[in-house]
């Protein structure tokens, strides 16, 4: 196994976890910050079960580097979840993997990746379909510039620092231990976020909103632990440029699954999957494709 197979594996289960986290929303959640504690929460069931396994694995510094890490991924997640709020699943993600064009830039300044002409014109092409799918054409009026675009802004400059800093630490400790450290860095930003006594019931009442809703996060906890699982071993083992970039397919898993929801499961989420919206949006996914192709 190598890089690539690793960021496809992540790409297919973050494009689940999207999905998961978009029906979620749409129907019982009122405060994205509660809904992140509650995932962040059962996220530790994971990290005990790496501590039981394999140890702390306790590198100084880069183990608290790594927590620090692990707190910028509550950043980069509760924007995420904001632009889930006010967005199509489809569009979130294709405009997620505009991300790479940060990673290039810092892996080249940080880690002394350099790039080729082609991944320059790949990376442009993965922001012109971002740029694509971010904005509605409206019938007799201006286009309407999608709101989850400033959430993704941020989105974007957090997961490349992530994604830099992970390629780094790997330098110091295996991929399990980089994953613990960054789920209890997870944690250790909620747990104030849980003395705001709105979040706290919030976040409770989903964990203990009964079996379909308990089963459901822990299906998206579980997906979500995959998706960054993977990316994290192919950071491990190849560029993390490249690895970032054939992330990118994740749009186009999304859009297959949206579409088969669509056809098996009409009206489970609210996506324009009409023949003019559907040619739209398979034209953002192929752009993301040659970019993908070129940076690769």
């Amino acid at each position: 196994m190598d890089w690539f197979f690793f960021s496809l594996v992540g790409a297919s289960s973050l494009a689940v976890t999207g999905i998961i986290d978009k029906l979620i929303i749409s129907k019982y959640v009122r405060n994205p910050l509660a809904y992140l504690a509650a995932l962040v929460i059962l996220q530790q069931i994971f990290a005990v079960g790496i501590m039981a396994f394999a140890g702390l694995g306790f590198v100084f510094p880069q183990s608290l580097y790594a927590l620090a890490a692990g707190g910028l991924q509550i950043v980069l997640w509760a924007s995420y979840l904001r632009a889930l709020q006010v967005e199509e699943t489809s569009r979130v993600a294709a405009m997620v993997y505009v991300f790479p064009i940060f990673v290039f830039l810092g892996a080249y300044i940080f880690l002394g990746e350099a790039l080729a002409w082609k991944d320059y014109i790949g990376g442009g092409l993965l922001v012109l379909s971002a740029l694509l799918v971010s904005y509605r054409p409206v019938e007799g009026g201006n286009p309407i510039v999608s709101p989850a675009l400033k959430y993704m802004g941020i989105f974007w400059i957090f997961t490349a620092i992530y994604a830099i800093a992970s390629k780094y630490l790997l330098g110091f400790m295996d991929e399990w231990h980089l994953i613990m450290w960054s789920s209890l860095g997870n944690l250790a930003v909620i747990l104030p976020m849980l003395s705001v006594r709105n979040i706290r019931e919030e976040a409770f009442r989903y964990i203990c909103g009964g079996p379909f809703l308990f089963t459901a996060l822990m299906a998206d906890e579980v997906f979500d632990f995959l998706g960054r699982g993977a990316f994290i071993f192919g950071y491990a083992l190849g560029s993390v440029a490249l690895v970032s970039s054939v992330a990118a397919l994740q749009p186009f898993v999304t859009l297959i699954y949206v579409v088969l929801l669509g056809i098996l499961m009409p009206g489970v989420l609210n996506e324009e999957l009409t023949q003019k919206m559907l040619a739209y949006k398979v034209t953002a996914v192929i752009l993301i494709i040659i970019g993908v192709y070129l940076v690769s």
